[in-house]
């Protein structure tokens, strides 16, 4: 769990160690929660993951988390902003925020999903909505009342759904959209621009994202960005691994294999048409790539069923 980058000083906790906590020790989670291989859904639960962040800050969680403070009340360090939130807050904290701390009142519990990064982009067909390209987002919102009541009857439908036996998986998906498009739509409505005081480098971060969002399809190798960015393939690198713990060429690999799958699954298309349409030089290189990224092939892929993936 306690995984530091050399570059940033920070710890990562990801999906699994957020999960292995919860189910260490049951007695100390509180409310309803739905735990998937992907995805969490909580409902008046308090905050059991606080054992991460007290014992690891600064620490990356690497999941992308919403939730509205039921009661009580949580204030996130991010940088050197403090983010005090209480009841009707909405509270997004991206997979690649780096917590320095956080805060918790008394009696303090959320409403709210948390999902990993490749699962937000499979629900998403392999693209985000901009808001959410950037990893290292966190905004806070009051919500109105009707505005809660939206977010509470999201958040109860997921549960209810997942708890479905059989349930298709695109049903549990496509309302994972519809929720995660209410929060940029609040973020939209309420919301300051995060991004007017931002770096160069922290801009630049932002359109090497944006540019692999459009691009990692074709354009699989560093130096086609850094063209892009007008900068050398060893500084991009370089900001990109030191501002997000992920290496360049991990962020291009990571989106073209969610891009993949969705083709495998979606499409029945033969395996060297995908290749040619992907720009790999060959079938050979595709299927190699693809068993490096998932541990199997990309005919053993498109055999799984939606509940298998």
């Amino acid at each position: 769990m306690n995984n530091k980058n050399n570059l940033t000083e920070a710890a990562i906790s990801n999906f699994k160690d957020i999960v292995s906590l919860m189910e260490s020790d049951r007695t100390t989670v509180e409310g309803e929660v739905y735990v998937g291989s992907k995805f969490l859904v909580t409902i008046g639960c308090n905050p059991f993951f606080r054992p991460i962040i007290d014992e690891q800050s600064p620490v990356c969680m690497n999941v992308a988390r919403v939730v509205i403070i039921r009661s009580g009340w949580c204030e996130p360090v991010i940088g050197f902003k403090k983010y005090r939130c209480g009841p009707g807050d909405m509270l997004f904290i991206n997979w690649g925020v780096m917590l320095n701390g956080d805060s918790f009142g008394a009696n303090t519990t959320f409403d709210g999903i948390t999902v990993t990064e490749e699962y937000m982009k499979l629900v998403f067909g392999g693209r985000m909505p901009e808001v959410f390209l950037s990893p290292g987002l966190c905004f806070s919102v009051h919500l109105s009342e009707r505005e809660q009541t939206v977010w509470k009857q999201y958040v109860r439908t997921l549960y209810n759904l997942a708890h479905i036996r059989n349930i298709d998986p695109v049903v549990i998906r496509s309302l994972f959209v519809s929720a995660l498009n209410f929060t940029e739509s609040m973020y939209k409505s309420k919301g300051s621009d995060n991004h007017i005081a931002w770096s160069r480098n922290k801009r630049a971060i932002e359109r090497f994202i944006r540019l692999v969002n459009d691009h990692a399809k074709t354009e699989h190798e560093l130096d086609f960005y850094a063209s892009q960015l007008d900068m050398t393939t060893h500084y991009l690198g370089m900001i990109i691994k030191k501002d997000t713990g992920t290496t360049a060429k991990e962020w291009i690999d990571k989106t073209l294999c969610v891009l993949l799958q969705l083709e495998l699954r979606h499409t029945s298309k033969p395996l060297k048409v995908i290749a040619d349409e992907f720009n790999f030089v060959s079938l050979s290189s595709f299927c190699k790539f693809f068993k490096r990224r998932t541990g199997m092939t990309a005919s053993a892929y498109r055999l799984l069923s939606d509940h298998e993936e």
